[in-house]
């Protein structure tokens, strides 16, 4: 994040108005200052002067920190119940809403001057952000934001974080990106995200939802919640606004937002953009992007049928918002390689493809697309991030070991958990001929790059653009470029072959 710009003064009364505006009831207990320098929700960084948000937590309740604040010199703390404890406070009904809308406020209103799209789903969040942002480039100056970090209007990318920030963090990533130039921002957004209200101070001109599948189970009580969670994202839907819909999963087929412009995207001739004449080759796709009553080709420099899904949704977007199917489809001819989405990052003497596919789906479609354009075997590594939903691990550890020829277990982000417990949970009532457990990352890239002969492929899954590790509380630094490049022979700034399983 870069985050250079600084938060405006801002006034109670203003604070007070666009809390009552978003129907969050504010009331103030006490006399608060005049105005506020800056907006906090992290006890840690509160300054004189600042408007501290109390939000409550899965782990931390922020009314815990309330003494501590004003002893840090907080004029006012924004709470959903009032303490007695001679600060003034700003009583309200879900303070993780407020927090959003104030963000918004403190940050100069940044959405006001941007077109905004939100992306959501369970796979294909990053590639089509990443396509849409390129395509809308067309029209003007965009950026996104989102799990691959943030993309400049130059195209650059920052350091990834969180997949959608927090309310203060995103308002002031916008707000930087806008004084950039940028004229359109792309967002993921995610279920945490939709769930925790960290979007809610923003209206969106475009909205998408891509695929649905298990995922975050460890967050979410069930599959439903987690649908739910995703479908808050038309609630923020602007009226008049547009609303690109996957046609093909079955999640959202009763999607079809009131006072707004729905666009169903799909494999099928039945749905409002749709590929006819696709063409599955080893360095992407070709089809004829049609529309009704429309046709323009289109030469996709990403693999899968997966991404072809992706570049629709994105061609939706572009659609809704006044691009001709033309420009569309010469922009998604052009698009530049997906850090981390089915990207190449060796030819010889082995072909080496990382990609951050993470969940039973994504391993699904990734495996499955490169059997098709490898014409000798598959040897996949793959592990499961610790703290996350253990019940897709043996889903995952299935889906390896049925369509990688030669299939390594491995760990990935283990955090709290004991790797070796993880991998031993993936491959439960398995035949033990059917995998090899390497615990140690960096030992089973080698292993499989030992594994492989001149028309094979090496799949690193799981990790993708992530340049670390985290084990226990500690992030260590792990490429697996850069893994790949010391242990073969091979020169730095292979082709890359772009595209994702995200």
């Amino acid at each position: 994040m870069c985050r250079t710009l600084p938060q405006r003064t801002t006034t109670n009364q203003q604070i007070e108005r666009r809390l009552a505006d978003a129907g969050l009831e504010p009331r103030w207990r006490g006399v608060p200052p005049a105005a506020f320098a800056a907006l906090r929700s992290d006890s840690r960084l509160v300054g004189d002067g600042d408007l501290f948000c109390a939000i409550p937590g899965t782990r931390v309740d922020g009314h815990d920190f309330l003494d501590a604040v004003k002893r840090a010199g907080a004029g006012a703390a924004v709470v959903e119940r009032v303490i007695d404890i001679g600060l003034p406070q700003l009583a309200v009904r879900d303070a993780r809403a407020a927090v959003s809308h104030l963000a918004t406020l403190f940050a100069g209103d940044p959405g006001e001057a941007l077109k905004l799209v939100g992306i959501t789903g369970t796979n294909g969040k990053s590639t089509t952000a990443w396509l849409t942002r390129w395509v809308l480039e067309e029209l003007g100056p965009a950026a996104a934001l989102g799990t691959l970090g943030t993309v400049s209007i130059d195209g650059e990318v920052g350091d990834p974080g969180l997949t959608t920030p927090d309310p203060i963090d995103l308002a002031l990533e916008l707000a930087t990106l806008r004084a950039s130039g940028a004229e359109a921002a792309v967002l993921e957004v995610s279920s945490h995200a939709l769930d925790q209200r960290r979007a809610d101070g923003f209206s969106f001109d475009a909205v998408a939802f891509t695929s649905f599948s298990r995922e975050h189970l460890e967050y979410h009580p069930d599959l439903e919640a987690y649908r739910e969670a995703k479908l808050r994202l038309l609630e923020l839907l602007a009226p008049g606004g547009v609303c690109a819909v996957n046609d093909d999963e079955s999640a959202w087929k009763g999607i079809s937002p009131a006072n707004a412009t729905t666009l169903r995207y799909g494999f099928e001739p039945t749905a409002d953009l749709w590929p006819d004449q696709l063409t599955l080759e080893a360095g992407g796709s070709r089809f004829t992007l049609r529309a009704p009553g429309e046709a323009a080709p289109v030469s996709l420099p990403l693999p899968a049928d997966f991404n072809v899904r992706n570049a629709l949704a994105a061609a939706a977007v572009a659609r809704g918002l006044g691009m001709s199917l033309e420009r569309i489809a010469a922009r998604l001819s052009a698009a530049p390689p997906v850090p981390g989405r089915m990207e190449v990052i060796s030819r010889e003497p082995v072909l080496v493809i990382r990609d951050f596919a993470h969940n039973p789906d994504s391993c699904e479609r990734a495996l499955s697309s490169l059997r098709q354009i490898v014409p000798g075997r598959v040897i996949a590594l793959l592990g499961c991030g610790g703290d996350r939903d253990p019940g897709k691990r043996p889903q995952m550890g299935t889906i390896l070991t049925r369509l990688a020829d030669v299939a390594i277990v491995t760990s990935d982000n283990p955090r709290s958990e004991d790797p070796s417990d993880i991998c031993r949970q993936m491959v439960v009532g398995l035949p033990a001929d059917s995998y090899e457990i390497v615990v140690d990352r960096r030992e089973a890239i080698a292993r499989g790059l030992a594994e492989a002969g001149p028309a094979d492929a090496v799949a690193l899954l799981g990790k993708g653009h992530e340049t670390y590790q985290i084990i226990g509380e500690k992030r260590l630094p792990f490429d697996e470029r850069r893994i790949v490049e010391d242990l073969l022979p091979v020169r730095p700034g292979a082709s890359e072959l772009p595209g994702g399983a995200a």
